[in-house]
Formats: structure tokens, sequence, C-alpha cells
């Protein structure tokens, strides 16, 4: 090479190093700035029509990363199949066919068209059902082995069994207290005893089993640094019950509790981690069960223990949820629920001597989101429930003097439809805080809503508490108190920055439970309501902010309760709250001084939704409350009770489950949540080889 020559590479090699990225990254790097705003469109603003645009362009953006590409195809698919438009398919196969190295992409786009009947998971052969809808039935329970009955919890939350040809339901068990309970119940192999977990007034669970001859219940394991015993599933002799003990230190094991003489066999100790529902293989060898997969995930992977020494082999791991793991009724596999694809499907895998072989495969897409695993019967019939939560925040505005409405209900947002709930003014009226649910369960994540009441617009705050479900504003309206599951897995009480998303705890004083505590108006005390157990009773206390003393403002004894939150006067000189004598007694709003006193009776028989709650007026004259003709009848009215003479008169709003009231300071707007939760049990069948050996 001529010098001249050599000279004209190096300058042109150091023109390339220094001008900067080559040109499809660059392009690369723009399209996925374009794919985030097109994103926004789609889940901010809520324009599925408009973000369909921006994913086309994006697609035919030259240059364009393979990984955007599929996304932007992807998300395209979802905008077109909320849409309802056939675009939907065309789209995911594309992504299926051009796009093989994008693997969980592929994934998702196959569960989407076997959703819609274009795919495996889609097979003809493959039926659901829904066989049950009605309250309390989730995951409380299990089908017999013979498909004859569904053992679930009543919603008197005791024991009983559904009969599946008839329908008829018999209940095995009848609490004495407000606190007992039955959870988790799964019946024998030969369908005549039941176990379950029973709650008992002093906060802690036992494991039972009943007979279904009417005979009396067995505590078969009890014990005071054991807080939950929860069985899981039956040996297959019938002879022991499988359960998971968790303690009172924060560890758990997985134990055998013998029918016989109720001793206790540790199969396994775990340390803050505890282990999902474990199941008995068909053979009794194994046993299969979810863990998490760290101590602060909300994540699960699923293991096989051998019982012949204890070897714990992995069987699913992958970064998304696997839950749930059932043996089929052969042995060969375990089904279990995963969201690997975006939402809860049915997957499975196959097992030999307690051994993954091969990958898992997809059985059935979009099960549901928030759903509880039952089991499989005999014939391999598998059974799970499912919640249908819609909850929806609406604003009214009302004449609080005439009774009349102004403008009719709407709704706060139209975004994530049916997961909005428990709005609360801020004490400014300049904003709207609500909960937006987006993961399943009680401890589901759930998004932190802000609206403003001038301009309608939403705005999520990002905060790292994302397991909240209750919140309320500060008296200075700059944070949030929230109830809330840490990262860390804790559950107590938070100060939530409503700038920052930054979070404090708040000492949660000993005794108080669920409902959120109230602050006095000069921000020096704290009201809130406690539970304790010598002498049972529960009370509305109040705390000392600068001392730290409690005083017990009003106590009622076991087994009354308060079934809602205690609502502070603007005045801050009273309190009103609602106590239930016993299960079988009318509610009954109360008043009491907030410097304590005597309470006065303020309502009595009436029937109130639960919780309980109700709103002060602006002029602290009158309480609103939402009320219901019968504990069965959805339909509740909004109602108005003079605090000093007792008077009410009904106001011209109603909705489909009223909950959560709370008035503006303008004493003109009300916000509420309209809640239509049920639980469905539904079955799938015929996916399953004949199971002619199977006994």
């Amino acid at each position: 090479m001529k010098p001249t020559q050599l000279i004209l590479l190096t300058g042109l090699l150091c023109v390339a190093l220094f001008a900067g990225p080559p040109m499809n990254q660059t392009q690369d790097q723009n399209a996925e700035v374009a794919l985030q705003a097109a994103i926004k469109t789609e889940t901010i603003d809520g324009d599925l029509r408009g973000a369909i645009e921006q994913y086309q362009r994006i697609i035919a953006l030259p240059g364009t990363g393979r990984a955007t590409v599929a996304t932007a195809l992807l998300r395209m698919g979802q905008c077109h199949e909320k849409l309802g438009s056939a675009e939907a398919t065309k789209a995911y196969e594309r992504v299926v066919r051009e796009f093989s190295d994008q693997k969980e992409i592929v994934a998702t786009a196959q569960a989407r068209l076997a959703a819609l009947g274009r795919g495996p998971g889609s097979a003809p052969d493959v039926t659901v059902r829904r066989i049950w809808i009605g309250p309390w039935y989730g995951g409380m329970g299990a089908p017999s082995r013979d498909g004859a009955y569904l053992s679930f919890r009543t919603e008197s939350e005791d024991l009983g069994i559904r009969d599946l040809a008839t329908g008829q339901i018999r209940q095995l068990t009848k609490h004495q207290s407000v606190i007992q309970s039955a959870y988790s119940s799964v019946p024998s192999p030969d369908g005549e005893q039941v176990a379950y977990c029973w709650y008992r007034d002093d906060y802690r669970e036992e494991l039972r089993v009943v007979g279904l001859d009417g005979a009396e219940p067995r505590v078969l394991y009890s014990n005071a640094k054991v807080e939950e015993a929860s069985p899981t599933d039956w040996s297959p002799d019938g002879k022991s019950i499988l359960a998971v003990l968790s303690r009172r230190d924060g560890t758990s094991q997985i134990a055998l509790v013998s029918i016989k003489d109720a001793s206790v066999r540790i199969l396994k100790n775990f340390d803050k981690r505890k282990p999902g529902r474990p199941r008995f293989s068909p053979d009794g060898r194994y046993i299969a069960y979810a863990l998490q997969q760290v101590s602060e995930s909300g994540e699960y992977d699923i293991f096989v223990l051998a019982l012949d020494g204890g070897r714990e082999i992995p069987l699913v791991q992958h970064p998304a949820q696997d839950i749930y793991p059932d043996w089929t009724p052969d042995g060969k596999r375990i089904l279990f629920l995963s969201n690997r694809t975006g939402t809860m499907g049915a997957w499975w895998i196959q097992v030999a001597e307690g051994n993954p072989q091969g990958t898992p495969e997809l059985v059935k897409p979009d099960l549901g989101l928030d759903i509880d695993a039952m089991g499989f019967t005999r014939n391999g019939s598998y059974y799970y429930s499912v919640r249908m939560e819609m909850n929806d925040v609406y604003i009214a505005e009302l004449d609080l003097a005439t009774g009349k409405l102004i403008s009719s209900p709407r709704t706060a947002t139209q975004r994530f439809v049916g997961s909005n709930s428990k709005p609360d003014w801020s004490p400014d009226g300049r904003q709207l805080l609500f909960l937006s649910k987006r993961g399943a369960g009680y401890w589901g994540a759930r998004a932190l809503c802000i609206r403003s009441t001038e301009s309608g617009e939403v705005r999520e705050l990002v905060s790292k508490l994302e397991r909240v479900p209750y919140a309320r504003w500060s008296l200075d309206a700059n944070s949030l108190l929230v109830m809330a599951m840490d990262p860390s897995g804790m559950i107590g009480q938070f100060l939530i920055d409503v700038q920052t998303g930054d979070f404090v705890a708040v000492p949660r004083p000993a005794g108080s439970y669920g409902m959120l505590p109230v602050t006095s108006r000069d921000g020096k005390a704290m009201f809130y309501q406690a539970a304790f157990k010598e002498p049972k009773r529960s009370c509305l206390m109040v705390r000392d902010l600068e001392t730290g003393e409690d005083k017990e403002l009003y106590c009622i004894a076991d087994p009354a309760y308060f079934p809602g939150f205690a609502a502070l006067s603007p005045d801050g000189l009273q309190l009103a709250i609602v106590e239930v004598a016993d299960m079988e007694s009318p509610m009954v709003l109360k008043v009491i001084p907030a410097a304590g006193g005597e309470s006065r009776d303020l309502l009595r028989g009436v029937q109130l939704p639960f919780p309980a709650q109700t709103a002060w007026t602006p002029d602290g004259s009158s309480l609103l409350f939402a009320r219901q003709s019968s504990p069965h009848n959805s339909k509740t009215e909004l109602w108005l009770i003079s605090v000093q003479s007792g008077e009410q008169r009904k106001l011209d709003l109603a909705a489909d489950g009223m909950r959560y009231i709370c008035l503006h300071p303008d004493g003109r707007h009300i916000a509420f949540t309209e809640v239509k939760n049920k639980d469905e049990v539904w079955v799938m069948e015929n996916f399953l080889p004949p199971l002619k050996d199977v006994k």
C-alpha cells in the first residue's frame, strides 16, 4: 500500500470512529424512543387507534431493530384485540412467523392466538365451563376425588360443601365468634372427611378435621408457636394430612400430620420463604410445591421434594409467576398456573421420577387475573376459581338541602375499567386519590392514582410501595397514609410523599388492625381501632402523638365488632363508627366524643354494606351513609341522617354496591366506589389422555 493511500485510509477510520454510532444503531434508538411514546399513547392516554398508527410507523421505519419491531407488532395486535378488530390475528401471526429469535414475545403472541382460537392452546377437545357463581367460594376449598362435591368457605365464613349434581349446600361447622372462620379445606381421598384450617379467637390457626357424618370437628394440630396450620392435601392412603405450618418466628415447614394419633413429621424447613400449596404425587413418593424465588420476591418457582431422602428438585424456574402445582391423576405431568405470557394460564410439564422432562407447554391461556387453583378429580377434571372484581370510582354532584341529583355519576377515569376503588378527597378538595388494582389477590399490586379536580387529569404516583390495600390523604395534602407491604414483605403503615413517591414507616400501635387511623385536626392525636385478647374486645383508641400515651375511648366485648372505619367530624369533636353485636344482630351507627365520654346511638336496625363507612357533611350537622334492603341485595341507596335529631332522608342517588363514600369539602361533590364482585368456579375437562387405569 502506498504511503498516501495509508494516510487516507487512516483518516477515514478516524472519521468513522469519531463521527458517532452507526446509522442503523441511531435509527433503532430513535425507534425505541418512538416505541415508548406509542406505549404512553396506548396505556396512559388510552388512545388505542392513535397508538396503532404510531406502532405502524415504527414497524415501517428503516433500520429498526428486530426486538423493537416485534414488540411494536405485539402491542399493535393487543390494541386491535381491545378494539375487537380481526387485524389482531394478523399482527400476532406475523410475530410468530417472522421473529422466532424473540422467544418471549413469540410466546405471548402464541398465547393470544390460542385465546382467539388460532393456536395450539385452543385445541377443540379442551372444554372449560363455569359451574357456579357466588361470593366467598374462591380458593378456599377443593373438589372431592370422585367429583361429587366441592368444599368451600360459606358466606358466614364457616366450612361447607356443595353437591355438584344438585347444587345443594350443606354447612359442616358453625363458629361462635366473629373472629372464628374456616379456610383452606381439602376432602379426604374417600370423600368422607374434610381437613381445614380454623382461625381461632386468639388470632392463630389450627388444623381440624370434620366428617360428613355430622360428628363434631376434631382438632388435629394446634401449637402456640404456629400462627397458621393450613392443610393442602391428603396422603394417597388417607392416613396423613399434608400441611404448611407458618411459625411466629417467620419460618415455615411442610409437615405430615397423622390422622390416627396426630403425630407430626416435618418433611422440610424453610427460612423466611413460605412454600405454596404442596401436593402429593399419586404414588405418594413426591411432593410438588411453589416457593418464592428470593425472600423479597412476589414471584414463585416450582420444586419437587423426594420423600425417600428429602432431595429437592427444581422443576420450573422462570422469571414469571409460577404457582399452584398439581399432579395429573396419572402422575406423568404437573399442571401449574403461570403469567409468563402476560396473563394467567394453565401450563404443564412432563415428569419422570420427580425430574422435569422437556419444557413447559401451554394448556389453556387466559384463565383469569385473580385465580385460585382447586385441584383435580380422579377423572382428570381440573377445578379452579376466578375472583371477578369490577370496581369503579364514580363522582356525582348533589344538592344536600333538597336531596336532588345535580349531575349523574361519572367515572373518575376511563382507564383500567373495573380496577379502581377507595376514593379520598384531599383536604383542600383539589385532588382525588384512588387505588387502581394491577395484580391479583388482596396484596396484588395497586397504582396510587391522583385526579385533578380542576382538569380531570389523572397521574400515577410512582412508589416502591405497590402492594397497598388502603390509602388516605394526610392533613397537609403533601403525603398519603397507607397500609402496605414494603419491598421486604413487611406489612405496616407508611407515609408516601405525593411528589417523590418516597416513603417512611409510621409506628403501628399494638393491637391495631386493618383499618387506617384518623389524625386529629390539630395533628396532635391519632384515632385507631384495635383488638385485645385479655379480655377479648375491640376498642376505638386515641394516641397522644406527643407523649405516645394510648387511651380507650370506646370498647365492645367479643363477639361484637366494628365492621368499618371510624370517621372524624370536621370540628374534630366527634367520631362516627358502626358496631355489630354479633353475627346475627343488626348494625348500629354510634357517635362518640373524641375526648372520651358516653356514646350515643344514632341509627339502629338498618342494613349497611360492608365495610360500613359514613361521611360527615362539611358543617358537621349530618352523616351520609349507603343503605341496602338486605345483606344479599347489591342495590344501595344514599341516605342522610341528622346528628342531632336522628332524622333520616333518602337522597336521589342509588348504585350497585356503593362503598367508600367520601364528600368533597364543597359539600356537593361525592365520590364512591361501585362494587360488582363475584367468585366463579370453573372446570377444565377433556385435555388429558384416557385414565382407565387410574384409581
